[in-house]
């Protein structure tokens, strides 16, 4: 909600998700004092999200990227009202909570360590990472359920 700039947009573009109200601007600010976009992953991270093209015209012209800009682009998952962020934030951190908490962190460890992998070695990893998933209690939770039609309560194990 307001400026996000400099080390404060390394920031929101290093969280794995982002929520915005309609004021809310992000501007990697670094060549507008003469040095390179490509500070603290800017250049590696950055592209991921919302393409190379779109983050070099940020990255060299140190231009803001509005809220509405911003989704559209793919970097704010969300945009909400002033008075209804914390809420939004709160929201999507209980069906975080709520959900498998183990598949959950899987998935984050995935994420994380896929970037240096081949197409062929992230789908390896990948099949490995389910492969223990389907060990857990959550799983087979998750299966009972789908068959009794219910929906699935995850203990994290």
């Amino acid at each position: 909600d307001g400026v996000c700039a400099g080390a404060g947009a390394i920031m929101a573009m290093a969280s794995d998700l982002r929520i915005a109200t309609p004021e809310a601007k992000v501007a990697f600010l670094f060549n507008r004092v003469g040095l390179a976009g490509c500070d603290m992953g800017a250049c590696a991270i950055l592209p991921r999200i919302i393409g190379q093209g779109r983050a070099a015209e940020l990255l060299y012209l140190g231009r803001s990227m509005k809220a509405e800009e911003g989704h559209a682009w793919g970097f704010f998952n969300q945009i909400t009202s002033a008075d209804e962020l914390d809420t939004a934030a709160m929201t999507m951190a209980e069906r975080i909570v709520a959900g498998p908490t183990f598949a959950n962190s899987m998935t984050k460890t995935m994420l994380a360590q896929e970037w240096s992998m081949s197409l062929e070695q992230a789908i390896e990893a990948e099949a490995q990472a389910q492969a223990i998933c389907m060990q857990g209690n959550d799983f087979h939770r998750a299966y009972n359920a789908f068959v009794a039609r219910e929906k699935p309560v995850f203990e994290g194990d």
